[in-house]
C-alpha cells in the first residue's frame, strides 16, 4: 500500500493553509482598525465567516504562503504576527503612562505607535501534510477556530478602546487623534514602536 499523498489534497491543503493566515488578518483587523474598510473590498467567506478583504495586507506577506507545501522539509516558515498598534498623534502634545499605584511619567522620546496586542500563527507544516488528516477536516477545524477568535476578539480590553476611538473618530483616521491599525511585523528591524514592559524600563 502507497503512502504517497494524493498531489489534490496537497493542494487543497495548500489552499486552506494559505487562508488560515489571510483569514487571521482579516478578522483582527476587522475588531480593531479604526479606519475603515474600503467600501469596495470585496468580502472574504471562507472558514463561513464574512469579513472585509483588506489592502493592508502586504502581497510580500500574502505570496510567502500560496504554496506552503513547496517549502517542506526545509523550516524556513517564520511565525505570521500581526501587531495592534497604537497610533500616536504627530502634534505637540505630550504623551504619559500611569504605573499601577504611582504617579504620571512622561514617555521620551514619543514613540509613533503603541503595541496593544500580537497574535502570531506559527506553523509547521510538516505536521500536517504528513499527518494524513484530510483537507476537508481540518478546514472544519478553522470554522470553529475563527468563530472563536471573532468572539474572543469582542471579550478583550481593546475592543473597548477600538469602539471608543471609533466614535470620536466617526472611523476617519486624522493625524490629530489617536488611532488603531493593523501591521504585520518585520523580522528585519526595529520600528518605532512601544512594546509591552518598555515604559517602565
Amino acid at each position: 500500500m502507497s503512502n504517497a499523498i494524493d498531489p489534490q489534497e496537497i493542494a487543497r491543503a495548500d489552499t486552506i493553509a494559505f487562508h488560515f493566515y489571510t483569514k487571521l488578518f482579516y478578522v483582527i483587523n476587522q475588531a480593531r482598525a479604526t479606519e475603515g474598510p474600503n467600501p469596495n473590498a470585496k468580502s472574504d467567506k471562507w472558514f463561513n465567516l464574512e469579513s472585509p478583504d483588506s489592502e493592508l495586507l502586504p502581497k510580500e506577506a500574502r505570496d510567502a504562503f500560496k504554496s506552503i507545501s513547496s517549502l517542506i522539509p526545509s523550516p524556513g516558515i517564520e511565525p505570521f504576527e500581526v501587531q495592534v498598534l497604537l497610533s500616536v498623534p504627530v502634534s505637540n502634545m505630550v504623551l504619559v503612562h500611569t504605573p499601577p499605584d504611582s504617579s504620571r511619567v512622561t514617555i521620551e522620546p514619543k514613540p509613533r505607535f503603541v503595541l496593544l496586542e500580537s497574535w502570531t500563527l506559527d506553523f509547521d507544516p510538516s505536521d500536517v501534510y504528513n499527518s494524513g488528516i484530510p483537507a476537508a477536516t481540518t478546514y472544519k477545524h478553522g470554522i470553529v477556530l475563527f468563530r472563536s477568535l471573532f468572539s474572543l476578539l469582542r471579550l478583550l480590553p481593546t475592543w473597548k478602546l477600538y469602539q471608543r476611538l471609533r466614535r470620536k473618530m466617526g472611523g476617519i483616521n486624522r493625524n490629530a487623534n489617536f488611532g488603531i491599525q493593523l501591521r504585520v511585523r518585520s523580522y528585519s528591524g526595529k520600528d518605532d514602536i512601544l512594546s509591552f514592559g518598555e515604559c517602565n524600563e
